[in-house]
């Protein structure tokens, strides 16, 4: 392993972001919530799907065009070469990127993670030296940055320097890989992929990173996989997606597991193919790829069903009472309470690599934003009319947007495009 501290910065860029179609360069927010002098709390963007019930929902608002503040382009070691990008998470404080570098012997690069500034200066960077890494998305866990990609780490995020943890009866300096949750009561994951090193599990850790609990202790075939891998955390119940290429000895299905000890309090027969979401009441997920599901907390009982068509395999957008995915031919809203249809959206979001993302909900202004392959959208949640629409200048197509509100700066829009991290404001 090799840490290095990157002194030099990018340039930080001030270009606007083009402006077309849509709702114009109008910022007026939206009918019924305030603009200028409303008050604001901090709001992180600190993992997967913005919470620990994967809602991809910032208190934050948005309203209209967003204009280039700077991009960071991760650089490789000396000898390797830069591959691609595959996601961020963010505070107030800093941003986290993950991204992947090889070289010319097997572990020569592999994982990578930089610590930037929230004005674009890059404060750390860090490199696995292992040879797979599937794109997962890390999670901010106390004072440290979390991956699990080809191995578990935990970073000091002020520096990048991994922190020691306690020893477990599994290995996770290498061949794990898989999704966290971090929370006050601990942190929850699965690995999700068998080679050499430990099989497929579910597992919480407590603020030291010692073991506090297993489940699902499977015993497969090398090379099994865990296809959905979901968690969501509500109620004090981990709830579990299970998609096993091998289901030995445990089955696939939806599993709910107490959050404090992983005894199984309830299971459900089923081929989910999607990451989970959830409210105070259900959880929400895609199962056996055309049916969006609605299941209850208290016994995973299915609450109502619809079908759709090629829907993602990212966790459903929960905002206004409304249950969001993206499909082969857009956007569609879904009541909560019932399943039916409340908007749809010909918007044609953008994905890269398996665990990107496309959608963030912007509360406090009641709009969705929208990575989409034609650039930025801003649609109205009540609705799904448009609010606005631009092209983010010098970039890609851009990817897993993130949203982080400051009650000091503002809300920040976090994006990726293969290159690098960018981030978008208002104005």
């Amino acid at each position: 392993m090799q840490t290095r501290i990157c002194g030099a910065a990018l340039a930080v860029i001030a270009c606007l972001v083009t402006a077309c179609g849509g709702g114009g360069s109008s910022t007026t927010p939206p009918v019924g919530v305030s603009g200028q002098g409303t008050a604001r709390t901090r709001d992180d963007w600190p993992m997967y799907a913005h919470d620990a019930h994967h809602t991809s929902a910032s208190s934050a608002s948005l309203s209209g065009p967003l204009q280039v503040s700077w991009r960071f382009d991760p650089q490789p070691i000396s000898g390797d070469t830069f591959s691609t990008t595959d996601n961020a998470v963010a505070t107030v404080m800093g941003v986290y990127v993950h991204w992947e570098q090889y070289g010319s012997t097997v572990f020569a690069g592999g994982p990578s993670f930089d610590g930037i500034s929230p004005t674009g200066h890059g404060l750390w960077t860090y490199c696995e030296h292992r040879d797979y890494d599937e794109g997962h998305w890390p999670s901010l866990f106390g004072s440290a940055v979390v991956f699990e990609d080809d191995g578990q780490q935990f970073l000091n995020v002020s520096t990048g320097v991994p922190v020691k943890t306690q020893a477990k009866k599994w290995s996770t300096g290498y061949d794990l890989w898989g999704e966290s949750i971090p929370d006050t009561s601990g942190l929850y994951s699965a690995n999700t992929f068998l080679a050499d090193g430990a099989d497929l599990f579910v597992y919480s850790l407590d603020a030291g990173g010692g073991a506090r609990w297993t489940q699902n202790q499977q015993k497969s075939l090398k090379y099994s996989q865990d296809q959905a891998g979901g968690l969501v955390l509500s109620g004090g119940v981990l709830f579990y997606a299970a998609n096993y290429s091998d289901p030995s000895p445990f089955a696939s299905g939806l599993y709910a597991l107490s959050a404090s000890t992983g005894s199984r309090l309830a299971y459900a027969a089923a081929t989910p193919t999607s990451e989970l979401s959830a409210d105070a009441q259900n959880i929400y997920l895609i199962e056996n790829s055309s049916k969006l599901v609605a299941r209850a907390q208290s016994d995973l009982h299915v609450v109502w069903s619809t079908t759709v068509t090629s829907a993602g395999s990212t966790p459903p957008v929960l905002a206004e009472g409304l249950v969001i995915i993206a499909t082969t031919k857009g956007i569609e809203a879904r009541a909560a309470s019932s399943g039916k249809s409340v908007w749809t959206s010909a918007v044609m979001p953008a994905y890269g690599s398996t665990y990107s993302t496309s959608m963030a909900a912007a509360l406090g202004s009641g709009t969705l934003l929208v990575t989409a392959r034609d650039g930025l959208h801003l649609l109205h949640l009540s609705t799904g009319s448009p609010v606005w629409h631009g092209t983010v200048a010098g970039a890609g197509t851009v990817f897993n947007p993130v949203i982080v509100d400051d009650p000091a700066r503002g809300p920040t829009v976090y994006v990726t495009d293969g290159r690098g991290v960018i981030a978008l404001i208002p104005g």
